[in-house]
This record gives C-alpha cells, structure tokens and sequence, in this order.
C-alpha cells in the first residue's frame, strides 16, 4: 500500500525528491562493513517512483560511501548529503532551492562495486589481524593507478554552474629538500551564474626508482566567481609534495628527475599536465658488505680503485658487475 501511494504521489508531482540512505545496522565504528549497496527495498522503490515520473532527484544520508549504479538508472540528480547533523536538513533545502552552491568535492572515489577497493583483498583480515597490503596505493591511488572504472572519482563534485582551467605554469626553484613548486593556472566561470570549484594539484614521478602513485593531490584551492569572471590562482608546494620516504636512509627524500604536475578538477579530470626537472637529494646509501660493484664504483672514496680492479678483469664480468653484490670480493 505504501509502494501504491508513492507510485500515485510520484505521478501528481512535478519533481519528485526521495530521501535515500543507509540504516543504523548498515555503519558502525565498531565492525566493518560487507556490502556497500542502498537497501534492495529502497532501490525497490526508486524504480517504482522513477517509472511513474521519471524527474527524480536522490538525496543521499549516509556515513560511507554506496554504489550507485542502480540510482544513476533512475534519477537524473542526485545529492550527497553524507551525515549533515542537526542542520542538515535545512542546509540539503537550501542547495535545492538554489540558495547555496553544492561546491563540495569528494575526498573519496565511489567505486563501481566494493571488489575494486584497493584493501579488499585484505579485509577484514584473520586470526584478530588486518594488512593494509594495498601500501602507498590507498584509497584513489589504487583505482587510478589500475586504470579501474569508477562510479564517481576522488575530487569529483558538481554545482549550478561551469569553469575553464587554462594557462597553466609550473616553475621549480631550490633542490631537493629546498625545492619548491610554484604552480598558477586562470579558472574562468563559464556559466551564467556565480559559483565556486577546487582547483586541484597532482603530482606524480613517473620514473621513481620506488612504487608510487601515478598522482597524488598536493594542493588545493578553492576558487569562487561572477559568470564570465576569471582568476589566475596560485599555489606553492614545498619539497614534501616530491619526496617519498626512504627506508634505508631513513628520511624523506626528493628523487632528481621529471616529475609530472597535473591541475584539475578530480584525480580522472585533469586540465593540463606539465612536465618539470627538479634537482633531487644526494641519495647514495651507506656502504655495507651488500652493496653491489655498482654502487661502490659510484663512491667518490673508493669508486676510482673499485673501477681500477673491474676494469682488470674480462669483459664479460665487465659488462655484469655492477649488479653483482661487492660480497663476493672480500679479497679486496
């Protein structure tokens, strides 16, 4: 009876606004969740409302993420209002009523389903013990760097109008833990009325000599304009934004080379990418019995008598030892 009475409500109506979300049983501090899907009778019902009028907005309530690929079939909007509290509800009245921008961005990706979270093979884990095997490759890190479809990714979000991303510069100054980025792009409203976004900075190394991520957000800032307005914004990332930390010196390191600087929207919308040599730490490791040929030839102290001995000896050791680990030689 209540389906029939939604159905006849939906019918009369000229927009219909269903409130969606996930029950007290569904999220909890105390256990981990194992199904990210909107209750089936809730989805039941969508459907239903969505036949009888088919101009349906979704509002969403919920402490985590949910897939949403069934809502996606049916409404045309919708709006994330996570756990809004005691004021939620007006503030949900006021985005719909158009009286405040929705400029709000997602600080996680909405998978297409929970199998292609980077941790799911881990948890949740056994015998009282759960692995973060996934490592640096966290949360969006993961999805992008497998190149995985999502729902909606990592700085994804919409408002009631439209920006341009242009002219974007990135200039490196110092070296290593001195090095700083300077990064300026122009933002232009390109729509008809005023409104804000978050203009978004990645950076990735694409030929770290360590895993890492093929862009991680190092800067953001949020931007908000007249229609037809534009802003050259700005922002300066410190040497942080470029090192990884390395186990073997045991600190935080920025490896010389290219990196590649992205400005965007989310971690799947970049505008512009560019492309810029930053001049890296001194990362020769202390010497040990381990060390390989290589890595002792390289040594300003001892590297000249190193090369002396190897170039003694016949071509073809020549060609492999400086991958070959120095413990072999105790009798130099």
């Amino acid at each position: 009876s209540l389906v029939r009475e939604a159905r006849e409500a939906a019918g009369a109506g000229d927009v219909i606004v269903m409130f969606l979300g996930l029950p007290a049983e569904d999220e909890s501090e105390g256990y981990d969740r194992t199904r990210i899907a909107l209750p089936a009778d809730q989805l039941a019902l969508l459907e239903e409302v969505a036949a009888a009028n088919p101009r349906v907005v979704v509002v969403l309530a919920n402490g985590g993420v949910v897939t949403l690929g069934e809502v996606n079939e049916h409404a045309p909007a919708i709006l994330e209002s996570w756990l809004g509290g005691q004021a939620g509800a007006e503030g949900v009245l006021d985005v719909l009523f158009g009286d405040v921008e929705p400029s709000g961005r997602l600080s996680e990706t909405i998978p297409l389903r929970l199998e292609d979270a980077p941790s799911y093979p881990s948890f949740p884990g056994e015998l009282g013990v759960s692995r973060y095997a996934e490592g640096v490759f966290v949360g969006y890190r993961g999805y992008d760097q497998r190149r995985l479809e999502v729902a909606y990714p990592f700085g994804f979000g919409l408002g009631y109008t439209t920006f341009a991303i242009n002219g974007v510069e990135v200039h490196a100054e110092g070296a290593g833990s001195a090095s700083t980025l300077t990064v300026t792009a122009d933002v232009t409203n390109t729509g008809s009325r005023g409104g804000a976004t978050v203009v978004q900075v990645y950076v990735g190394d694409p030929d770290a000599a360590v895993a890492r991520p093929e862009r991680e957000l190092k800067g953001f800032v949020r931007v908000e304009l007249a229609p037809g307005a534009t802003e050259r914004v700005r922002l300066t990332l410190g040497s942080r934004a470029l090192a990884y930390w390395h186990r073997v010196l045991g600190r935080w390191v920025v490896e010389g080379g290219e990196f590649v600087v992205g400005v965007g929207t989310s971690s799947r919308d970049i505008a512009a990418e560019v492309r810029v040599d930053v001049e890296g730490d001194d990362l020769r490791q202390p010497l040990t019995e381990m060390s390989t040929i290589g890595e002792l030839m390289a040594d300003p102290t001892i590297g000249a008598e190193i090369r002396a001995v190897v170039e003694q000896q016949p071509v073809q050791f020549q060609k492999q030892a400086p991958d070959i680990p120095a413990v072999t030689f105790v009798d130099f």
